[in-house]
Formats: structure tokens, C-alpha cells, sequence
């Protein structure tokens, strides 16, 4: 269980009686059609991984298309609790909120900060494309309907 405290600057997490320091960023930003808010947990957010994650998003905002309103994407980097120090040390989650109200959500870990936002991006372009596809169905399978009772009449 945790608790958090927060703080300006930073903020302090309680967990199963120990304390410490977690220094947290944030970036925000609009890319057309999406509000984008990037934060950075455990390590100073650089020009160069929000640059990053800003170009990869792209391709999400391509999916969703254009719409009046924008998009909602809150984008968390931050390295996983613990000493760890080799292997998948680093994670990205993606919460998506489209205009219509629909919430997408994915969480992966890498290697390295720019292989867990790779791997995340790809979770939720997945998402969103079958969330795509089932829709399309759904359009087809009502228009056939319609139309089957159309011919009958």
C-alpha cells in the first residue's frame, strides 16, 4: 500500500514504513487535437525524452483522428522502485482519454526510458485500433440490418 504526500517540487512516498524522495516533473502540451501532459517520476524530464515522447504520440493522434474536442494523453516515465539496476528498470504508462468520453490505458517496461515508451505506444495504437475495427463492424453489421429490413418492406 502507498501513500503520497505531495509536494511543489517533489514528493515524498510512504511505503510499508519507509521514506523517501521522489523527484517528480511535468511537461504539458498540445499537440493538434490532444492535449499531451508528460511527467517524469524519479528523474529530471530532459528536452530530449520529452521531444521523444511528443514524436511517438504522433502517431496515437494520427489514430484518433480529427475531432472537436481534443484528446485527453497523461504519459508517466519513471524508473521501477527498488534497487534493481539491470534488465527492465524502467516503465511508461499511457492514459488516453479520446473525445468521445473513452478511456484507454496501457503500462510497459523496458531497458531503457525510450524502449518502455516504444513498447507503450504500441499498446495503445493496438488499442485503439481494434477499438476501430469492432466499431466498423458494428457500423456494417446495423447498415445490413437496415437494410434487410428496407428490402422487406
Amino acid at each position: 500500500m502507498k501513500f503520497t504526500y505531495g509536494l511543489n517540487c517533489g514528493q515524498f512516498v510512504h511505503s510499508f514504513s519507509t521514506y523517501r524522495f521522489i523527484f517528480i516533473s511535468d511537461s504539458y502540451s498540445s499537440i493538434d487535437q490532444m492535449n499531451v501532459r508528460i511527467r517524469a517520476i524519479g528523474f529530471e524530464l530532459t528536452p530530449a525524452i520529452n521531444d521523444y515522447t511528443e514524436d511517438k504520440l504522433m502517431s496515437v493522434r494520427h489514430v484518433l483522428g480529427a475531432a472537436e474536442t481534443p484528446a485527453r494523453c497523461e504519459v508517466e516515465l519513471g524508473r521501477q522502485v527498488g534497487n534493481q539496476r539491470r534488465g527492465d528498470v524502467w516503465f511508461a504508462e499511457i492514459n488516453l482519454y479520446d473525445a468521445k468520453g473513452e478511456h484507454f490505458f496501457a503500462r510497459e517496461e523496458g531497458e531503457s526510458v525510450n524502449a518502455a515508451i516504444d513498447m507503450v505506444k504500441d499498446e495503445v495504437l493496438m488499442q485503439l485500433r481494434k477499438k476501430k475495427q469492432v466499431d466498423k463492424g458494428v457500423l456494417k453489421k446495423s447498415g445490413a440490418m437496415l437494410k434487410k429490413l428496407l428490402r422487406r418492406e
